[in-house]
């Protein structure tokens, strides 16, 4: 119940934001789109989720929320109150676009949420990046390999391959993929949102900083990152 009220919270908060341009004065900016609590410091962590929500509230609030959410199976109480109280959260629902002014963010992050977007959708928080991106500022995307999943598929693990495309159960239709990409598919989304500099990347390598403690799941994640002009 708590989380259901939280989640009705969410969407009319998002929906009071939707227009907002939000200041940035760091000499370096760097936004991670789609964070869920997968953070480090120094980035500006963008996410629709309640965690998000209530980032920066009295410990004891966030300990009655950790009860509810979705983090237990990953954090500790006490590592789910210091990432929520040491680190900038943004609320925010993508379907009204990024809350940053044009041409002041110099990097861009995001893991594995793209592919929870349909399309259109997807290409349209691309057109975002690319817009609130400097002249020079890079992006990177990491994504869950198609190939990889069909890979799985014809090796005969094909309950494993199947679960990149359908739920196995109820409460994984809520985190269900609306599009998956390959290395072409997601190069060619990229050039239509206006990117031209488009390099594949490996797991912990490329330009965007700090990929030690954001890349993750190598074994399944398609690396690439753009090049604002």
């Amino acid at each position: 119940m708590l989380r259901n009220a939280i989640d009705r919270i969410g969407l009319f908060v998002a929906w009071l934001h939707r227009k907002r341009r939000l200041p940035v004065h760091d000499a370096v900016v760097k936004v991670n789109l789609g964070s869920a609590l997968l953070v480090t410091p120094g980035w500006i962590n963008v996410d629709a989720s309640p965690n998000a929500l209530l980032s920066g509230a009295p410990t004891s609030v966030l300990r009655l929320a950790y009860r509810w959410s979705g983090s237990r199976k990953l954090f500790s109480p006490e590592e789910y109150s210091r990432i929520l109280r040491s680190n900038k959260f943004v609320h925010h629902n993508f379907r009204y676009g990024l809350p940053f002014e044009d041409n002041s963010v110099d990097y861009v992050y995001s893991s594995h949420l793209l592919e929870h977007l349909h399309r259109d959708d997807a290409l349209q928080l691309l057109g975002e990046v690319h817009r609130i991106l400097k002249p020079g500022g890079w992006v990177r995307i990491c994504v869950p390999d198609l190939a990889h999943a069909l890979t799985l598929f014809r090796d005969g693990k094909k309950e494993v391959a199947l679960e990149y495309f359908f739920s196995i159960n109820w409460a994984g239709a809520l985190n269900r993929h609306q599009y998956m990409y390959d290395a072409e598919l997601l190069n060619r989304a990229f050039s239509k949102s206006g990117f031209v500099n488009i390099v594949p990347r490996t797991f912990q390598e490329g330009e965007v900083p700090d990929l030690a403690a954001l890349d993750n799941r190598p074994e399944e994640t398609l690396f690439m990152e753009a090049r604002k002009t």
